[in-house]
């Protein structure tokens, strides 16, 4: 069997793996359009402020790929898939593949705004080529404009105030990292990246720049502020990339559309697994695109087994993130605003610790912990494994655990592979 992998990040390195424990002699070729082997793309802020070295970064040892039978090919774009001939094409070269896996990650979205695009200063913070070109131009006389307070932008952000002379951050959205927090749990997190110092610029988007030669100096908001800029950080946040699957003719809707279990796409040979796939997740049926890390691995292993012939599959899709800013300890998971009068919360806050926990019904689908993350293990498996909360006794708000269950319970959930 002749196996390709497009990329090589979390989804592509799971996949390949999948495969090799499935199948020891069939051929396992991965496809990147990046010049470095495949490295954790969580660790680029790091390598941003210094805390981690390049050589750090890599997933696997150079000599892993080699036991393995795993052949990674780096700069090779892949230009084209050809599904009558069973061809991926990369430059002038093509591969054949019996089976092929699309991993094809998502790219920066970058809105319009006037005089941006083609600035030297203008960057992403994506990747470790576009995060290199970030660290290079920045020192202590640069003043930074991050656009986007999501998680993208606030890790740019974070290690660029050690670095820089000032950093601004721009945000559409009313407050930080909308999609993982709350209205509450937002503010809170404000004010400690204000104290750390981070100046944000809320309700409001960039809609032009100034520039001299190829160099932005200033932009101007739609608010009519303008902020002097020598370093722009574009983070407002990431597509999908399906461009190669929509040129072959493979389903399409804002992501590659697969079987959300085997994540076997339109064509029977192809799969695909990522942030370019559409995800159904699992606690509210909703399709959407789950651009995390932890998704990409799972989805990327079951992809890998199936290919092989493994009847392994995804089992279940969420969103969940774990975070710190400047000591500060974010962990989330789940439906954090949902919407609906099926759902309910439960607030608790004791000094700079706060816990928010969602409910369906009498089950836990969502969590918002600030420096209260002792207890997410236990939130989080109750969320995966919908747990009927009402075989708890005590406050789920306290310190939940085993003993929470009467004890037929215990013994038929632990006997059923929950981990708690």
């Amino acid at each position: 069997m002749k196996y390709v992998i497009i990329g090589a990040s979390a989804a592509g390195l799971s996949a390949a793996e999948a495969i090799r424990k499935y199948d020891k002699s069939g051929t396992v070729t991965v496809l990147t359009e990046e010049a470095y082997m495949p490295y954790s793309r969580p660790s680029i802020s790091y390598y941003l402020k210094g805390k981690v070295k390049e050589s750090d970064m890599s997933l696997r040892k150079s000599s892993y790929y080699k036991q393995m039978g795993i052949d990674i090919v780096t700069s090779s774009k892949v230009t084209a898939v050809d599904r009558e001939r069973k061809l991926v094409k990369a430059g002038k070269k093509s591969y054949p593949y019996d089976k092929l896996c699309l991993c094809t990650g998502s790219r920066p979205f970058v809105p319009p705004m006037e005089n941006v695009e083609g600035k030297v200063n203008a960057l992403t913070f994506l990747d470790l080529a576009a995060t290199k070109q970030v660290k290079m131009l920045a020192n202590e006389k640069t003043r930074a404009v991050v656009i986007g307070a999501g998680l993208i932008g606030m890790k740019a952000a974070e290690g660029l105030v050690k670095i820089c002379k000032s950093v601004d951050v721009v945000e559409l959205a009313p407050r930080v990292l909308p999609s993982i927090l709350d209205a509450k749990s937002a503010k809170q997190v404000k004010k400690h990246l204000e104290n750390n110092g981070i100046k944000f610029h809320l309700e409001n988007t960039v809609t032009k720049a100034a520039s001299k030669g190829k160099q932005i100096t200033a932009v101007e908001l739609k608010s009519g502020a303008r902020l002097n800029c020598d370093l722009l950080i574009l983070a407002v946040g990431v597509r999908p990339q399906t461009e190669l699957a929509e040129k072959a003719g493979l389903e399409v809707n804002r992501g590659i559309v697969t079987n959300t279990e085997t994540m076997q796409t339109s064509d029977k040979d192809i799969y695909a697994a990522g942030d370019c796939c559409v995800s159904e997740d699992m606690l509210d049926k909703s399709k959407k695109i789950i651009a995390l890390w932890p998704n990409a691995v799972l989805q990327g292993a079951a992809a890998g087994a199936q290919m092989a012939g493994a009847d392994d599959k995804v089992g279940g899709t969420y969103a969940v993130n774990a975070i710190d800013f400047f000591g500060l300890r974010i962990c989330t998971c789940g439906l954090i605003n949902a919407f609906g009068e099926q759902y309910s919360d439960k607030i608790k806050t004791d000094g700079d610790s706060y816990k928010r926990l969602v409910f369906e019904g009498n089950r836990l689908v969502g969590f918002v912990l600030i420096n209260s993350s002792q207890n997410a293990g236990i939130y989080t498996n109750l969320i995966a494994n919908r747990v009927d909360l009402d075989t708890l006794e005590g406050d789920i708000t306290d310190i939940p655990s085993i003993f929470m269950f009467d004890r037929e319970t215990r013994i038929a959930k632990l006997r059923g592979g929950v981990q708690i």
